[in-house]
């Protein structure tokens, strides 16, 4: 099968490329910047040069293809874009060529469905384009991850300096996936009925627990601090008076996210603290490398 992966340069759409080049399909990857390529590179067969929120960029894009999977969203300070020149412009600009294409499928990895979330404007943007894509007739999965493994380098990367900070009592609970079970997942769903998929890991632990099993991979002892979950919501409130969407739709999400129960239906099959201990060894991933702002 012939596959346009967008967001291939992204945490999730490197282990995306790299499945699908494992299962034997061909993958054509969209990328701003090529060069940012070169750690999949040998797993691309073809690349496509184009900013997704530039329409006229991709024109042709998905000439000759079989499935489109996207993973474009939203990371870091955006360069300037908020989540709805993103989550929703960008993905609805490769709906577009994909339905001008006659492409089959449309794979869209979205984000955890979870109740304190749903009014931020980020998953605002993301169900505006999940209602598109549904109300567009093509073939469609949509798949919904809970946090990403990689998220959480920051607690590691804490512990590294000897203290972690979490929100309330750190009791908040979360079920986070590793980015090789959801690629999986989305590879599974090129041929899958399914129109939607849940995705969250086998281990619901609490924030403290996480804090724990990283100071446990360092072999270090636990320093954690709690901040009242109250400044959060104060916090966030003054953001969204004071700044544009396009800074406080990047603060919004993680903080929310940190601060709630946030939990999926299992389906993961990695363990974050084997995760953190092969992090924390000389030869894993630092801390803070592939991560993602929150879990957009």
């Amino acid at each position: 099968m012939k596959v346009f992966v967008a967001g291939s340069t992204g945490y999730l759409g490197s282990h995306l490329v790299r499945e699908l080049k494992n299962r034997g399909h061909h993958v054509r990857a969209l990328a701003r910047d090529p060069a940012r390529l070169a750690p999949i590179r040998d797993a691309v067969d073809e690349v496509f040069t184009a900013d997704a929120t530039d329409p006229d960029a991709l024109t042709g894009c998905c000439e000759g293809i079989d499935a489109i999977v996207s993973t474009v969203g939203l990371v870091g300070k955006g360069g300037g874009k908020t989540c709805w020149d993103v989550d929703y412009g960008a993905n609805r600009n490769l709906l577009n060529e994909a339905v001008r294409a006659g492409t089959g499928k449309f794979v869209y990895c979205s984000v955890v469905r979870a109740p304190a979330l749903e009014k931020l404007q980020l998953v605002r943007a993301k169900r505006a384009f999940e209602q598109r894509l549904s109300d567009s007739g093509m073939a469609h999965t949509i798949l919904f991850p809970n946090g990403f493994f990689a998220d959480f380098d920051e607690y590691l990367g804490m512990a590294r300096k000897g203290r972690i900070f979490v929100f309330g009592s750190g009791g908040f609970r979360i079920n986070p996936i590793d980015g090789a079970d959801v690629a999986a997942a989305a590879a599974d769903a090129l041929t899958a009925d399914a129109d939607e998929v849940e995705l969250g890991g086998p281990d619901v632990l609490t924030h403290e627990q996480i804090a724990r099993e990283a100071f446990d991979a360092l072999g270090t002892n636990p320093r954690i601090t709690r901040i009242p979950a109250w400044l959060v919501a104060s916090s966030l409130a003054v953001l969204r008076r004071v700044t544009p969407l396009r800074v406080h739709g990047t603060v919004e999400f993680p903080l929310t996210v940190l601060s709630h129960d946030v939990l999926s239906p299992p389906a993961g099959k990695r363990h974050l603290d084997d995760y953190f201990h092969q992090a924390a060894t000389p030869t894993g991933t630092e801390a803070g490398e592939g991560g993602r702002a929150g879990v957009a």
